[in-house]
């Protein structure tokens, strides 16, 4: 076993058992740990697949146009991904590539010289499903709203730094539910996905409103502290508990198909645009508002992204 780089240990397979596997440099192979710890090598990862290479020519392109570029690259898909330049890679540019790696999920550099990078997508897709995507999506988004709100009132400043470090991880999952439909809707046999274009339309949909709700719970967190009286802050807290409650039932709708849950969502609209009105009419030119602003306005878009899962779920239904 040897150490190479500054955190990798490389193991070389025997040429025999190579050569008997049919395999040969370039092929792709799964490496799986078991419950007892030990490692298992598979070697029909994509059999029967030419690997989809691509090459990137980033000479002269800037950090940003670079960053773009990628992200683009890393949704239409590839089993290796080839970053070039006709001059030496620049400190700001390979930077730029690193960025946008350590946002996405699956994706490693394989090697690296002056003017090449070389990246491997590592997933594999036949493991994963869009619905455990959205899954863990809502899981940690709904822990962001619960924790946003809190910060809020309690100006705990500690709990929203960690509200906004968590936004990431929900990006990495939203890139890759959109990256898995496209990747479905391409190659149905490839990717664990069993839905026609009409409907993964519906799961991007979601992760897309899932993706925003964690967003406006950043914004709520950077208003952390923000002063309000307890008698208005009773009243911001009953909106909250509508808005949650909502959001709860919307998600449940999709995940369980209950279009009962879902109409009872979008029966809630005039209800949660009630409150927004009365609680706007107590603040109406009154010095000092601009946080409680900045959360009424978060509130009625959560809900708003709430409404269209559970329209998601009456539409995946029909």
């Amino acid at each position: 076993m040897q150490f190479t780089g500054r955190s990798t240990y490389v193991v070389s397979l025997p040429k025999r058992w190579v050569r008997d596997m049919g395999l040969k440099a370039g092929d792709r192979v799964l490496i799986e740990q078991t419950e007892s710890g030990e490692l298992v090598i598979r070697t029909d990862v994509r059999r029967g697949e030419e690997p989809r290479i691509k090459t990137l020519d980033i000479s002269g392109l800037s950090p940003k146009q670079i960053e773009r570029r990628v992200i683009s690259a890393y949704l239409s898909g590839f089993d290796e991904l080839r970053v070039t330049s006709k001059y030496r890679i620049l400190p700001g540019q390979r930077e730029a590539v690193m960025n946008i790696l350590r946002r996405i999920l699956g994706t490693e550099v394989l090697a690296e010289t002056a003017h090449e990078m070389i990246i491997n997508d590592l997933l594999d897709f036949k493991e994963i499903s869009p619905r455990s995507i959205l899954r863990r999506m809502h899981v940690i988004v709904e822990f962001m709203l619960k924790n946003a709100v809190e910060a809020f009132f309690s100006g705990d400043e500690e709990l929203a730094r960690d509200v906004i470090g968590r936004d990431e991880e929900v990006d990495k999952f939203y890139l890759l539910a959109t990256r898995e439909v496209i990747e479905g809707i391409k190659r149905a046999g490839r990717a664990n996905i069993d839905l026609p274009p009409e409907k993964a339309v519906h799961y991007l949909s979601v992760a897309r409103s899932l993706e925003r709700i964690a967003d406006h719970s950043v914004r709520i967190s950077s208003m952390a502290g923000t002063p309000a009286t307890k008698e208005l802050e009773k009243e911001l807290r009953r909106l909250y508990s509508a808005v949650l409650e909502n959001f709860e039932m919307a998600t449940r709708s999709f995940f369980s198909g209950d279009e009962k849950l879902a109409d009872r969502v979008l029966d809630a609209r005039e209800r949660v645009e009630q409150i927004i009105s009365r609680i706007l009419h107590r603040i109406e030119d009154r010095p000092g508002s601009m946080g409680t602003f900045t959360l009424l306005d978060s509130f009625q878009r959560v809900y708003a992204y709430s409404a269209d899962i559970a329209e998601s779920t009456l539409d995946m239904n029909i």
